[in-house]
């Protein structure tokens, strides 16, 4: 894979297919007015709350709330990222994907890569049971408790202590022992130019991507050495901070649980699915991502850390809870539960039995607990500097947090601790924080329930009928706003300009897919804006000449406030007030 895949690519296929067959070939539509309708497949309902819109091509439940394009359904449906979505569309439609510098993902050397992998696993799959060396990994396994079962389960198998098994069992050809190289399984030594296995004498762990495809291996060391564990390397096939090590078997346990519990090694998953806690899945030896955190939270709303109680276990919590703090929308939960000294998952699950490890997660130290007991634990709180510090420190973590209830119950919080007034804490917080125009679209976006409902209704205009956005020809009134959901609407106003084309509610929101505003849109489909008529231009205009009514008397307020005003200041409170000021005798001093 060469690089991302060009937006208009995306657009025009989204165009091209029709999200009514998309979603009718998966669950069964009816026919309901200019719409179709179903029972959701995102919850459990007997009254149809799922409606696909044909002219909008989008899909929306009234129930769970759950909405999107054919890539999000697919992507909800079948738990695929966002590419394998692309694909699995594009194959629908018979054509190819393109990616950034010209090559297509589905070329032959990307599907013999993962043809090569699957033959490499079934190689190591048969040495473990067949192989010449099979007792060791057998005994291995016998003693971490790893039944026949999850070995199937799992795919797991044995890379035997020989220095060439996979380039003489698979890799005999030119073109295949080339694949195996490409995929990081053969390396070349070089001193003398021999080539040699990757792997040697380890347990293999089978690494599969949302679709059950083998894409990398994990392999531990049978014995005492160095690395303990061992990942393949970076490739087309994988990007280590995307993958975790069985999400693939705990998607349906993940869906039905409404929760992810995330643990640190493949054994940790593999002990804590034989006692039935099977939505567990595992980092592959590098820290929480983002990535990570975005793909688990379209699982579920529920996310429990697990890690060991000591000095290391603290430092890998907090730098999750990082990668966490960008995606703490409200409905989300995030706990850590931290291991006794001395246990793992497999030994404490032993110990106190499914109930009791299940008791623990739900009694998980709170997202909110880890960040003020890092908080206060070197801060004097009866000294005004230690309140000080705790003030500028929560100030990195508030900048990190999206708009919402979370956001402003931490600060609410803080003003407590510190004996704070909370109008003054958030002047504090927010200073400096205003977006510049390049920068704005990295801004988590407020949520678009809003009290200015004219706001809301033009965005909702927009959202709906993306071309009378062309309309609005000056928006710079907007663009000093301090109001988030006031630039929500710059942000719109901006890409339908920079893509005049976009013609429906689900091309303008795929652009905007991996962008914080994505699900501040998505709502704004089914806005009921109460607008009647076909001049929905005219209305448009209406609105953005309010808002920037709005706007303009808020600056001339904060401006009028200010004292000492400069010369620049005074110019600029004239030219905003001077409709009002040729009938006013007023002087501004």
């Amino acid at each position: 894979m060469a690089g991302r895949i060009p937006e208009n690519f995306v657009k025009d296929l989204i165009q091209r297919v029709d999200i009514v067959q998309i979603i009718e070939s998966r669950i069964a539509l009816t026919k309901a007015g200019r719409e179709y309708k179903a029972c959701c497949p995102f919850h459990d309902e007997k009254t149809p709350s799922f409606y696909v819109n044909p002219d909008k091509q989008f899909y929306h439940c009234f129930g769970c709330k759950k909405s999107g394009t054919a890539i999000s359904f697919l992507m909800d449906y079948e738990h695929l990222i966002f590419t394998d979505a692309v694909e699995e569309l594009a194959k629908f439609a018979g054509i190819q994907v393109p990616y950034e510098g010209g090559t297509f993902r589905q070329d032959s050397d990307f599907a013999q890569m993962l043809e090569i992998m699957k033959k490499a696993s079934a190689a190591y799959q048969h040495e473990l049971h067949h192989g010449q060396d099979a007792q060791a990994p057998q005994a291995y396994m016998e003693s971490r408790n790893i039944n026949s079962d999850t070995e199937q389960k799992y795919g797991l198998g044995y890379a035997p202590n020989s220095w060439d098994f996979l380039a003489r069992g698979i890799g005999k050809k030119k073109e295949q022992h080339n694949l195996l190289v490409k995929t990081g399984m053969v390396m070349q030594s070089k001193e003398k130019g021999r080539f040699y296995d990757r792997f040697r004498d380890r347990l293999m762990f089978p690494i599969l991507d949302r679709r059950g495809r083998v894409i990398a291996f994990g392999g531990r060391i049978l014995d005492k050495g160095e690395p303990k564990y061992m990942n393949s390397p970076e490739m087309p096939l994988f990007k280590k901070g995307n993958e975790l090590f069985g999400l693939y078997q705990a998607l349906g346990s993940i869906r039905k649980n409404q929760r992810v519990l995330v643990v640190e090694g493949y054994t940790d998953v593999l002990s804590l699915s034989q006692y039935g806690v099977d939505y567990a899945v595992a980092t592959l030896g590098t820290a929480t991502t983002s990535n990570h955190v975005r793909t688990l939270f379209r699982l579920a709303p529920e996310i429990s850390f697990c890690f060991d109680g000591d000095e290391a276990g603290n430092n890998a919590a907090w730098k999750a809870l990082e990668a966490v703090l960008p995606m703490m929308q409200d409905g989300k939960v995030v706990s850590f539960v931290f291991l006794p000294h001395g246990h793992d998952p497999d030994s404490l699950i032993r110990d106190e039995g499914v109930h009791g490890f299940e008791q623990r997660i739900t009694e998980g130290e709170s997202i909110e607990n880890v960040i003020f007991d890092r908080l206060q634990a070197n801060t004097n709180l009866s000294r005004m500097d230690g309140k000080a510090k705790l003030v500028e420190e929560f100030r990195k973590i508030f900048v990190k947090l999206p708009e919402g209830a979370f956001r402003d119950l931490m600060a609410t919080e803080v003003a407590s601790l510190t004996k704070m007034e909370k109008n003054a804490l958030m002047e504090r917080l927010n200073r400096g924080e205003k977006p510049s125009a390049v920068h704005r679209q990295n801004i988590p976006a407020k949520e678009v329930a809003s009290p200015n409902l004219i706001v809301r209704q033009a965005l909702a205009l927009i959202v709906q009928n993306p071309q009378i956005g062309l309309s609005v020809q000056n928006w710079k009134q907007l663009t000093l706003s301090k109001d988030e959901t006031v630039q929500l609407l710059v942000d719109v106003l901006e890409e339908v300009h920079f893509n005049p084309d976009i013609d429906s509610s689900a091309v303008l929101l795929e652009h905007f897919r991996d962008a914080p505003q994505y699900d501040n849109l998505l709502p704004l489909v089914h806005f009921e804006h109460r607008i009647l008529g076909e001049d929905l231009e005219n209305q448009l205009l209406g609105f953005i000449s309010k808002i920037e009514d709005v706007e303009r008397r808020e600056e001339i307020r904060r401006i009028s406030q200010l004292e000492n005003l400069n010369q620049e200041q005074e110019e600029q409170l004239l030219q905003m007030i001077a409709p009002d000021a040729i009938n006013s005798s007023r002087t501004i001093h």
